[in-house]
């Protein structure tokens, strides 16, 4: 029963994504907001709201390593698996994808790199560092919102 019931929200999930997905270009064009933008900044916000709340919850509780393995981890996934696969997955389906990011974005990628290293390195938190990550995470947002997108052919 719970492998059907997990088959089914998966199914329903796989749909209101791809209805999601659907809408993008019709939002960007209506909201003036740039696709860059809301596909680094509004749906990972909106995607993994569970996973954040999860994330809080359990570092109230004084579970700091499995709230740094939540809310870590899943960057770590898009790194290193599902970026390569989609562009590995554009090649094999004759989809013109490129790995060239603009220098802005690799500078701002480097920056919230060590940034986060910065903080996860010490061992211990107050409020100041958690005060560097949403800085940096501002700073990206104001980054990505200003950005003039370039075409590459």
């Amino acid at each position: 029963a719970g492998m059907i019931c997990l088959t089914l929200i998966t199914a329903v999930i796989a749909f209101l994504s791809d209805y999601l997905v659907q809408s993008l270009d019709g939002f960007t064009e209506s909201s003036g907001i740039s696709k860059t933008f809301v596909g680094i900044i509004i749906l990972p916000v909106v995607g993994n709201a569970v996973e954040h709340i999860t994330a809080v919850k359990v570092a109230m509780n004084d579970k700091m390593n499995l709230a740094m393995a939540v809310a870590i981890g899943s960057s770590v996934q898009i790194a290193l698996f599902a970026t390569p696969f989609t562009i590995f997955y554009g090649w094999y389906a004759n989809v013109d994808m490129t790995i060239n990011f603009p220098k802005f974005e690799v500078a701002l990628y480097v920056m919230s790199i060590v940034v986060t290293f910065m903080v996860v390195s010490n061992g211990s938190g107050n409020w100041l560092l958690g005060g560097m990550l949403i800085t940096t995470y501002l700073m990206i947002a104001t980054g990505f919102w200003f950005e003039k997108v370039t075409t590459y052919v």
